[in-house]
């Protein structure tokens, strides 16, 4: 049974871990994916890429950003704003990760 530590969580969707298997949860909007770590990191430099290469559209609100994940089968449909709030929402759970990960080094 898993065991989540928090990473971030906010009104849009949260991200934890599980302490046993490892495992990420992130959860923003209506979808909720279970991933490996390595999933994880393919997932956040997908989202980094995808915002930095994004053209910005005449209404932010418009769901336009399709959005490939980790599972072949599975895409995000965003919109621009969305797209701006799960970023922020995954560096942010980045930082704490890695701040983590210093923090046990020593």
């Amino acid at each position: 049974m898993c065991h989540f530590g928090n990473w971030y969580f906010d009104e849009h969707g949260y991200v934890v871990s599980c302490e046993h298997c490892n495992h990420f949860q992130v959860c923003f909007g209506t979808t909720m994916l279970t991933l490996s770590p390595a999933d994880y990191e393919v997932l956040v430099k997908m989202v980094a890429q995808k915002k930095e290469v994004h053209v910005p559209m005449h209404d932010p609100n418009i769901r336009c950003v399709i959005l490939p994940t980790p599972s072949g089968n599975i895409h995000i449909f965003l919109s621009e704003k969305e797209l701006g709030l799960l970023h922020n929402m995954l560096q942010e759970a980045d930082n704490e990760i890695k701040a983590q990960e210093m923090i046990r080094l020593f």
